[in-house]
């Protein structure tokens, strides 16, 4: 992780940022001469410091990590009638009779 901290709040560089209207932004890997990050909104090459997009559009909200290869292939290829026997998901019938007495 590489992190970089404004105002108090640490921001992991690594993952990207949405700002207040929804535009993503993310480090280019590069930093300003007095140390600051460079971003770059999607669709626009220009890079701009962090504490200046900060300033400009923040609060900037982290973008969850993505999912690793690895985890995702493990989530796909799961057993769904394992999981409903060992309680961590509900099978269709019970999903059915939980639905069908909340809206009595």
């Amino acid at each position: 992780m590489t992190s970089y901290l404004h105002d108090g709040t640490s921001f992991d560089l690594d993952g990207g940022f949405i700002d207040v209207i929804g535009v993503e932004w993310t480090w280019t890997g590069r930093y300003t001469d007095t140390g600051e990050p460079l971003l770059v909104a999607a669709g626009d090459p220009t890079p701009v410091p962090l504490p200046t997009v900060y300033h400009d559009h923040g609060p900037l909200i982290q973008l969850p990590k993505r999912t690793t290869k690895g985890l995702a292939r493990v989530a796909l290829s799961a057993d769904y009638t394992a999981s409903v026997r060992d309680g961590h998901t509900e099978s269709y019938e019970e999903y059915a009779l939980r639905t069908a007495a909340a809206g009595q």
